[in-house]
């Protein structure tokens, strides 16, 4: 393998790592769902994180509160990036602020 591929894996591998260090427990995240030509978010509140697997166990508000494990989500800060308004987290974290209550004591 090449040095600069390697640095590249690399490089990816940290970044990843370092995303998921910095949600914890209680926080939002979003699945991305497409849908024709839009894409629809659905929340999800983290109940753990696993940094080593690289996945999140979360509870999905918009699926019946079932616990789920995701692999690809979009975190607060990278939603911000897709044009969406902290208003729109502030309303999302009062609606599910029993289900974050819920985890954040467990």
């Amino acid at each position: 393998m090449k040095k600069r591929k390697f640095e590249k894996i690399q490089n990816d591998y940290l970044e990843g790592r370092k995303r998921l260090e910095n949600i914890s427990a209680g926080d939002l995240v979003w699945e991305e769902v497409g849908r024709c030509f839009e894409n629809d978010y659905h929340p999800a509140v983290v109940k753990s994180v696993n940094v080593d697997e690289d996945y999140i166990t979360v509870i999905d508000v918009s699926d019946g509160n079932r616990e789920k494990e995701y692999i690809d989500f979009l975190t607060e800060s990278e939603m911000i990036k897709e044009g969406f308004t902290k208003e729109t987290f502030e309303e999302d974290y009062k609606k599910y602020e029993g289900i974050i209550k819920m985890v954040t004591q467990n």
